[in-house]
């Protein structure tokens, strides 16, 4: 079996399982979401945050998603993949929330706090490198994170979202696709744009 197959078949195996731990789900087995929430919370987090730029609001909001999700779960038929189903529930959930925020000024209030070089929280919630950074790679590092996640803030969340899912979470142009009910090229088209928007942001900030 070459590395390609061994591949399939691995993944083949976990979507069988996540099946199983769905199917409990649907029965009222607490344990087994508990389970799935496990094998997703990391990124969903990380989703939340970069939708956000704030770790207490993404904390929140990923929680939500997880109530959401297992109040919903009996509605899950397995058409698409459970983390299809799940970022469905995540992208309307943070775009709720970020409606919520925009009309109490939070992101504006995120700029004028990193504008004036206030430290808005970690570095990212992926964190740094295994290997020890200098002080001066660690103060870019954390500059660097800053000024991204600031653009990720003022682009707009249309282009925010699609953005993150496809470089930060590296999903497939199928699975956004899906995710967004959108037509792969639509998405292609989009992804584009929402790139040139944060090459721009990013050159403003880095001059």
């Amino acid at each position: 079996m070459g590395t390609e197959s061994l591949a399939q078949h691995s993944s083949g195996v976990k979507r069988q399982e996540e099946q199983l731990l769905v199917d409990r789900c649907r029965r009222g087995d607490r344990e087994s979401f508990a389970q799935l929430m496990r094998l997703h919370e990391k990124q969903i987090y990380n989703f939340t945050y970069r939708m956000l730029g704030s770790e207490g609001e993404a904390e929140d909001l990923t929680q939500d998603i997880f109530i959401a999700a297992f109040r919903g779960i009996r509605s899950f038929r397995g058409e698409a993949k459970f983390s299809t189903w799940l970022y469905r529930i995540a992208l309307n959930q943070a775009r709720n929330r970020i409606k919520y925020l925009s009309r109490r000024n939070f992101f504006a209030r995120q700029t004028r706090r990193a504008d004036y070089g206030a430290n808005t929280g970690s570095e990212s919630p992926e964190g740094l490198a295994d290997s020890a950074p200098t002080p001066e790679q660690w103060t870019m590092a954390k500059d660097l994170a800053s000024q991204v996640q600031e653009c990720l803030n003022q682009i707009p969340p249309r282009a925010r979202k699609i953005l993150v899912l496809r470089d930060v979470q590296g999903f497939s142009y199928d699975e956004l696709s899906q995710m967004l009910s959108l037509r792969p090229g639509t998405v292609k088209s989009r992804l584009h744009r929402a790139r040139a928007a944060m090459r721009d942001c990013l050159s403003e900030k880095l001059e």
